[in-house]
């Protein structure tokens, strides 16, 4: 079967592009020939365009009468990322070597509907696609609507990223979920989400587990040492998430490693500022402990067996994929809020965490394979 599906591959965040490919590769597994549309809004191409100033501030008013400063404000703006170019060379090399896309590139659901990709079935999905407190979850790209043929249309494991959304964007949601043949989300709060909306959604894991922690391992290509607490801060504002962090080094004598988006962790003893995809993985395999406010650092923590705990993100009220997935695991006591109520857990018992998942792996992987007859 030929197979394409479309998700936030191409943002420069680790997660985002791990699931784009644990997806892809599984399907591929299955024997389907497999493409990621290579799909992204011209909004979402700001990272990275160094000469560029953002489209607020007191940059962009001074560059509306003085056009010709942008590449030099620019540059000045964006000056950490020009330092740290090699992680966009990191993720650039990973695009390259491990995601199959199409040859196609396209920058809005005008272009995917008047040159449509052509596929024997779209999958929607994985990640933070349908959050529409974000761009995402109002572009109708995300939900395949660009293809005609309503049963060419699912969803694997699609969040909202919320527990919730706002009175008026559920008829946009309602138009465009009514549309598509079968839905699954990531999140038990994406089943009552789509229930409310009078439709039906299954509950299903993120792609990254219906990847075997073997090949995972197989793609950490360096020893990334030991002996370290691995921090995820991914806005660095989170002063429980530091709090931790030196408790945790003092007690265990442990150096703090950050792998940092943007700037570096003032915290930190070793700031990795060029982790691509691959060096993410090799991070979270080594470390001790990791701390971490993502998603997908939690995932993984799991997947290698890591010690961890989880902080939601400040500012950010989509901590419920957070919170459904380490409940589903029994694991709901390294969900951390405020250090003022902490208490260290007993270490993880990953015999009873993977028993929990492989159960939820093998419905997850009956789910979608019914979907492919």
């Amino acid at each position: 079967m030929k197979i394409k599906t479309i998700t936030c591959h191409d943002v420069y965040n680790y997660g985002a592009s791990l699931q784009a490919f644990a997806l892809m590769d599984f399907l591929q597994s299955q024997g389907h020939n497999v493409e990621i549309i290579d799909y992204l809004p011209h909004k979402k191409r700001r990272r990275y365009e160094y000469f560029k100033v953002a489209p607020t501030g007191i940059f962009r008013k001074i560059v509306t009468f003085l056009p010709f400063l942008e590449p030099i404000l620019g540059l000045w703006q964006n000056r950490y990322e020009w330092l740290n170019r090699k992680r966009k060379y990191n993720f650039d090399l990973f695009k390259k070597e491990y995601l199959v896309c199409t040859s196609r590139k396209y920058e809005s659901f005008e272009e995917l509907n008047t040159d449509r990709p052509v596929a024997d079935l779209f999958v929607a999905g994985s990640d933070q696609i349908w959050n529409v407190y974000y761009d995402n979850g109002r572009d109708p790209s995300f939900y395949c609507a660009f293809e005609p043929d309503n049963q060419k249309r699912i969803s694997y494991a699609a969040s909202f990223g919320a527990d919730n959304i706002p009175e008026d964007s559920e008829q946009f949601v309602r138009n465009m979920l009514s549309q598509m043949k079968a839905i699954s989300v990531r999140e038990s709060s994406g089943v009552a989400i789509v229930e409310r909306l009078g439709l039906t959604a299954v509950n299903v894991l993120d792609p990254v587990f219906l990847i075997e922690p073997e090949k995972w391992r197989s793609m950490c290509r360096k020893d990334r040492g030991n002996d370290y607490i691995l921090v995820y801060d991914f806005l660095h504002n989170d002063p429980n998430v530091e709090a931790l962090s030196k408790m945790l080094a003092k007690k265990y004598n442990k150096k703090i490693v950050s792998i940092n988006d943007f700037l570096p962790l003032g915290y930190a003893d070793v700031n990795v500022n060029d982790a691509g995809p691959i060096e993410f993985l090799e991070y979270i395999k080594n470390a001790d402990f990791v701390i971490s406010s993502s998603f997908h650092a939690t995932a993984f923590s799991v997947i290698f067996s890591r010690q961890f705990y989880t902080f939601p993100l400040v500012g950010h009220g989509n901590s419920s994929r957070m919170v459904d997935f380490l409940n589903m695991l029994g694991l709901d006591d390294r969900f951390v809020t405020e250090m003022a109520h902490f208490q260290e857990a007993k270490m993880i018992d990953y015999d009873i965490v993977y028993g929990n998942i492989n159960t939820r792996r093998s419905s997850s992987i009956d789910w979608l394979l019914s979907q492919l007859q």
